[in-house]
């Protein structure tokens, strides 16, 4: 299939030519296919005509079954196509937004080239001038997106090979993994409540001198509502947009457990939106058990909230969707006068992890708490899954032991009273 046979030139008037053969295209039928000399062409011979039916055949060659990539197609038209397919294939919306933000530099350093054209030395250049100026996390996205787009190309007969595959890795700097000792975690978890340090603006890191009486950390954490999350965070280990998607109908404060099903995220072109997608890895469904300290939290928190139509836990001050942004810039602003500007949303993940491990709970327990689909090929076949840890609170408690009469409400008030 996407061969011809021998091609025959007919003149049909001086300098006026058509050449034609058969060809047997990718669904195997055979069909006569010609092509005339090109407008403005001195064509004497037939040569002229003869060329531009190599050129069609040539092109249709490379034409796959009833789709429009071949070998002349651009890596613009590659790149349109495989987005298309994870469209298709149902890819997050997040995703798809992080791969339109590496296309763009995909398509600005080769979108012109033919797929015919690009080389490994190609791609590997790319690569590094997006590593040099956008660092090496763009980098390694831009070569999986360009390794997947290859990869369809092949498929679908476009290339003979994958470019991408010979290409080195982008480097990466491994930046040590730290977490929050107990000590550090009572002392966060006071200082959001009590601290009189000041907490001025911060803009690129560095904190900047305000033009208005700056506010003591503990008059910040209070106004933009940061108390209870931090409060949350340390109880849970949950990603920062799983805190956010937290609904009341997820809360059961007789069993003492949450329920994580969703989570607040960014779509581009549409704004802020909860999702819960059963295949998602970053997003997997579980019931945690509450450590004391969160329970005691969550009842205050019920009882002084205005209601919110979505019936979030953590809405914004407008009773909508929480921005996570935002709370990244308003953490770091707290992180910065703490003088802890290592501590993400992402390190009491790592924290809620090293006080279980400590504990000596196994690696099983810990992925059930933070959400990760495979700790191990082991585990996942010999151990079950999605067990409520109840210790996992009861050691929570005991690392933070939060006194409760710091918070508003009747910390003696059982289940019923809320």
């Amino acid at each position: 299939m996407g061969t011809w046979g021998r091609i025959s030139r007919t003149q049909v008037a001086p300098g006026r030519w058509f050449a034609d053969t058969r060809y047997r295209g990718h669904d195997g039928v055979t069909r006569r296919v010609r092509r005339y000399t090109p407008e403005g062409a001195a064509d004497r011979t037939g040569a002229a005509a003869e060329r531009a039916l190599i050129e069609a055949l040539t092109e249709m060659s490379a034409t796959v079954g009833g789709g429009d990539l071949r070998a002349d197609s651009t890596v613009t038209a590659l790149w349109a196509q495989y987005r298309a397919e994870l469209v298709a294939k149902d890819r997050a919306p997040r995703t798809l937004d992080r791969y339109a933000d590496v296309a763009a530099y995909i398509t600005a350093g080769m979108g012109g080239l033919r797929l015919r054209e690009v080389s490994t030395q190609r791609v590997e250049a790319l690569i590094r001038e997006v590593e040099r100026e956008h660092g090496s996390a763009n980098a390694k996205t831009t070569r999986s997106v360009l390794s997947g787009m290859w990869s369809m190309a092949c498929r679908l007969g476009a290339a003979p090979s994958n470019p991408v595959s010979d290409t080195q890795q982008p480097t990466t700097t491994t930046k040590k993994k730290q977490s929050l000792s107990t000590e550090q975690l009572r002392r966060v978890l006071e200082d959001v409540r009590t601290s009189e340090v000041p907490c001025p603006p911060v803009v690129r890191g560095e904190q900047q001198e305000a033009r208005y009486e700056v506010p003591t950390l503990a008059q910040y954490c209070a106004r933009a509502d940061l108390v209870d999350i931090v409060t949350m965070f340390s109880a849970t280990g949950v990603r920062m947009s799983e805190l956010l998607g937290i609904e009341w109908a997820g809360v059961d404060f007789t069993e003492r457990v949450v329920r994580i099903d969703g989570k607040v995220v960014r779509h581009r072109g549409v704004g802020l939106v909860r999702v819960a997608r059963d295949d998602d890895p970053k997003n997997t469904k579980r019931t945690l058990a509450l450590p004391d300290y969160a329970i005691t939290m969550l009842r205050s928190r019920k009882l002084s909230q205005v209601p919110n139509p979505r019936g979030l836990v953590f809405a914004s001050s407008a009773g909508t969707l929480r921005d996570p942004d935002a709370l990244n810039k308003q953490w770091r602003r707290v992180r910065t006068a703490l003088g802890l500007d290592w501590v993400t949303g992402h390190t009491f993940r790592r924290t809620v992890a090293s006080v279980l491990d400590e504990e000596k709970l196994s690696a099983r327990v810990t992925a059930d708490q933070l959400g990760h689909s495979r700790p191990s090929e082991t585990m996942d076949r010999y151990m079950a899954r999605g067990t409520v840890r109840h210790e996992v609170a009861a050691i929570l408690d005991a690392a933070v032991k939060v006194e409760s009469k710091w918070r508003v409400g009747d910390p003696d008030g059982d289940a019923d009273a809320v």
